[in-house]
C-alpha cells in the first residue's frame, strides 16, 4: 500500500498598509502565520527597529532615513516548514508623511501710516497656508506667502497686532501647524506750528507750536 502524506502549506499575513506622520515614534504590527509554518520573522527595507522580529504582533520604530525616504516595506516571512511546501512571505508598505513646517517671519515695528510686508515660508507636508489676524486689518492676499497687511483702526489704537500663518491640514495623519509674529504699530508723529501771525517789524513773535503722536520733541527751522 501507499501512504500519501499531505503537508499543509505555510500561510502568512503582514497586515494592512499604514500611513503615519514623521513625528510618530512607532507603529503596531499585527501579522499572523499558519499552515505548516512554525514561526515567522520580520524584515525591513529601511533602517528602523522592530520590538521583536520573531513576534508577528510587535512594533516598528521608523528611523530618520526611513522618514527621509517617505516609505518603507516591512516583510513577514515564515520558517521553511519540513516537507515539500516552501516558506512564504507577505509585505506591507509603511508610508511616512513629512510634518508641515511654517514660519511667519520676524516680529516687525511699523508706523501707523504704513502697511506690513509679510514674507512667510512653508515646507515639509504643507502645500498651502492662510494668514489670520488678531485685529481688524486686512491682507492683500491671505493665502499668499508673500503679501501685505494693512492695520485696522483697532490695531493702531491697540498698538500691536498678532499675525498668524497656518498650514492647511495636509492629506494624511499629520496635523496642521501655525506660527505667529507680532507687529508693533507706532503712532505717526504730528506737528502744529500754530496760526499765521502778522507783527510789526520791531516786535517779537511768540510761537506756540506743539507736537504729538509718536513725536517726543520738535525743533524750529526757517526764518
Amino acid at each position: 500500500f501507499l501512504v500519501l502524506t499531505i503537508t499543509p502549506a505555510a500561510t502568512v499575513n503582514a497586515g494592512s498598509d499604514q500611513t503615519i506622520c514623521s513625528t510618530t515614534a512607532s507603529i503596531n504590527l499585527t501579522g499572523s502565520f499558519g499552515g505548516g509554518a512554525t514561526f515567522s520573522t520580520w524584515s525591513t527595507t529601511g533602517t528602523g527597529t522592530f520590538g521583536d522580529v520573531a513576534n508577528p504582533v510587535t512594533t516598528y520604530a521608523p528611523s530618520a532615513a526611513d522618514a527621509a525616504l517617505g516609505s518603507v516595506t516591512l516583510r513577514l516571512t515564515t520558517s521553511n516548514p519540513a516537507g515539500p511546501c516552501p516558506a512564504v512571505n507577505d509585505a506591507m508598505v509603511l508610508t511616512i508623511n513629512p510634518v508641515p513646517v511654517v514660519s511667519a517671519g520676524a516680529d516687525q515695528t511699523v508706523c501707523s501710516t504704513s502697511n506690513v510686508s509679510l514674507t512667510g515660508t512653508r515646507s515639509g507636508g504643507a502645500t498651502s497656508t492662510t494668514w489670520t489676524t488678531s485685529g481688524t486689518g486686512s491682507f492683500a492676499n491671505a493665502t499668499a506667502l508673500i503679501t501685505t497687511y494693512t492695520p485696522g483702526a483697532a490695531d493702531i489704537s491697540a498698538g500691536t497686532v498678532t499675525l498668524t500663518i497656518t498650514s492647511n491640514e495636509p492629506a494624511g495623519p499629520c496635523n496642521a501647524v501655525s506660527d505667529a509674529m507680532i507687529v508693533t504699530i507706532n503712532p505717526a508723529a504730528t506737528a502744529n506750528a500754530g496760526p499765521d501771525q502778522s507783527i510789526c517789524a520791531t516786535a517779537t513773535a511768540t510761537l506756540a507750536g506743539s507736537v504729538g503722536g509718536g513725536a517726543a520733541s520738535g525743533s524750529w527751522s526757517g526764518g
